[in-house]
């Protein structure tokens, strides 16, 4: 017998998810709101946000970093929006479940490490199916850092 699997809860289990909605509620808007955007924008219901088991999410958190460089080493940046939300989705290749934790760890590392603010704005703008601004995702970055500094 399989055990259910572990909700993810992206604006509470993720620093990153945390500040995302921080911003969004600055502007006026509910939580609710940001999760039924997500879900729709992803097509995905309620019980598929769940953690990916950690020997799957490992062997994730090697290969899609790997795919990624690649494709910043390779002048194609503007596909990483695309395959963040394919992996959100669960339809990539090496991951055919949705995994919507490792995505939000994915733009966790690229907010932190990459200066790549249009493809960061523009998956966001996927990821919640509506057009979000480059202050948004300063914002964004703004808060992260500040709860680091604590």
């Amino acid at each position: 017998m399989d055990k259910k699997p572990y909700p993810f809860l992206p604006f509470e289990d993720s620093l990153v998810g945390e500040k995302i909605l921080f911003v969004w509620q600055e502007s006026h808007h509910s939580e609710k709101n940001l999760k039924d955007h997500l879900l729709k924008a992803l097509e995905l219901k309620e019980d598929q946000l769940v953690f990916t088991p950690n020997a799957i999410k490992q062997k994730l958190m090697v290969s899609y970093p790997t795919e990624i460089r690649n494709l910043i080493n390779n002048n194609s940046a503007s596909e990483i929006p695309n395959l963040l939300i394919e992996i959100a989705k669960g339809k990539t290749p090496s991951n055919p479940t949705p995994a919507v934790d490792i995505c939000f760890e994915l733009i966790e590392w690229l907010l932190t490490g990459f200066d790549l603010d249009e493809v960061l704005r523009e998956t966001l703008s996927l990821l919640f199916g509506t057009t979000l601004s480059l202050e948004f995702l300063i914002s964004v970055r703004a808060e992260y850092f500040k709860e680091l500094r604590g």
